[in-house]
């Protein structure tokens, strides 16, 4: 289903069905982004239209042949996550027994992962600036979620953005700090720069502005690249850590699944190797696990907004140009018409072929949205997860606390995170 729908003074397409959705973001008219986010765009990104516009494709395109050359969801990628797993894994054992926030050793190593690809460097567990840039994260989340209805009420937004009051005001200091930090590594790159050794995105986007200085069209700016820079950090270390950060509550309060999980591991891997993504095509409940997981709480419930780009049609209704659609993942995820009547339960059979050998996605299972605009860094996040997820079920059992519950409730920003609390690791071997 979808309709327009009147939010504050501005109509909104609100689209709620798979097909509609399926329909709508194979078209180009649909592939732009409102003007008035709430991320702060640069004046020269919103002027080229690299984030906004079409030019997007280019930018999306480059993104993702720079990744792949750089390692991106292939064996050089997997091996520095093991590198950050096995420390985490060190931590984690420094607090075994004991109710640890496991969400707070999560953040900075899935963080790196990030920051490796794009500034080409590690931040240590302890280094001030790496907790700092967790906390920014972690806000910019939080208060991106919480500041969404002003884009719906333009003069208030108008009022809150000048004199930066209100969560829209710490929301705006926080995103200038972490522009600020991606802006100094991009000069730090400026000065070692070196054509014939191109060491990570940020070395790449930089010689590509070189490349292209004569084209006075061109979308590939400094500017761009420093919002491109925050929006690679801020999503791709945010969305990877909270699934795993559901999936561990999961294991916590549903036993039998955490069994599950653990006998593949001790069939497919044993006590000792260290878990390959390619592991996963032998191992169909962990992987039917963390898809479930993905359906049943839709980290992200609300795909960001769409912003028509020209006078288009939807379902056969004309939609004009500059109309702002809003998708929701949230409800494909708990249609009782392709999941069932139990849609609220979690049931990763859901996902599995009836001898439960095979894994069985269906194509409206769509955790990184659909189309054209679907999310780029999907394969990345699918190997950081299963390899988290079961490196860790690997070494330990989870459970919750003596004498609490885990709460499964979870709390909306952009994306659908869990409450912090605690768990308990206990080693398996």
């Amino acid at each position: 289903m979808f309709g327009r729908l009147r939010l504050g003074s501005i109509d909104v397409v609100v689209i709620t069905d798979f097909e509609t959705m399926k329909e709508a973001f194979a078209k180009d008219g649909f592939m732009g982004r409102p003007p008035d986010l709430p991320f702060e765009l640069g004046q020269e990104t919103i002027e080229t239209g690299a984030f906004n516009d079409m030019p997007w494709k280019e930018q999306k395109r480059f993104s993702l042949h720079m990744l792949r050359d750089l390692g991106f969801g292939k064996t050089r990628m997997e091996e520095h996550i093991k590198e950050e797993i096995l420390e985490l894994l060190e931590r984690i054992s420094e607090q075994e027994g004991k109710p640890v926030k496991h969400s707070v050793l999560l953040a900075p190593s899935m963080s790196n992962n990030i920051v490796s690809l794009v500034f080409g460097k590690r931040l240590k567990y302890d280094n001030p600036e790496r907790e700092r840039l967790d906390h920014l994260v972690q806000e910019i989340g939080r208060l991106a979620g919480s500041v969404s209805w002003q884009l719906f009420f333009p003069w208030l937004r108008a009022v809150m953005s000048m004199f930066n009051i209100g969560n829209k005001g710490r929301l705006y200091r926080i995103m200038h700090e972490v522009k600020n930090y991606c802006r100094k590594e991009i000069q730090e790159h400026e000065k070692t720069l070196d054509p014939n050794n191109i060491r990570d995105f940020v070395d790449g986007y930089l010689l590509e502005i070189q490349k292209k200085s004569d084209d006075p069209k061109t979308t590939f700016r400094k500017e761009v690249l420093t919002d491109l820079s925050r929006a690679f950090f801020t999503a791709g270390s945010g969305s990877v850590r909270v699934t795993v950060d559901w999936m561990l509550l999961v294991c916590a309060t549903y036993p039998e699944v955490q069994k599950k999980i653990h006998s593949e591991i001790d069939e497919v891997l044993g006590q000792d190797r260290f878990p390959t993504r390619n592991d996963h095509l032998n191992m169909p409940f962990t992987e039917a696990a963390i898809a479930e997981l993905m359906r049943w709480k839709t980290i992200l419930p609300l795909n960001i907004m769409r912003y028509t780009l020209k006078d288009t049609e939807l379902k056969g209704y004309f939609i004009p140009k500059h109309t702002r659609v809003l998708s929701v993942i949230w409800a494909v995820d708990h249609d009782t018409r392709l999941w069932g009547k139990d849609v609220h339960e979690y049931k990763p059979e859901r996902f599995l072929s009836q001898d439960g050998r095979k894994v069985v996605k269906p194509e409206y299972a769509i955790p990184f949205s659909i189309g054209k605009r679907s999310c780029p860094g999907k394969s990345l996040a699918e190997i950081e997860v299963f390899l988290y997820l079961v490196a860790i079920l690997q070494k330990f059992e989870v459970l919750p606390p003596p004498g609490k519950q885990v709460d499964l409730e979870g709390e909306l920003g952009i994306s659908l995170q869990p409450k912090k609390q605690e768990i308990c690791f206990k080693r398996r071997h």
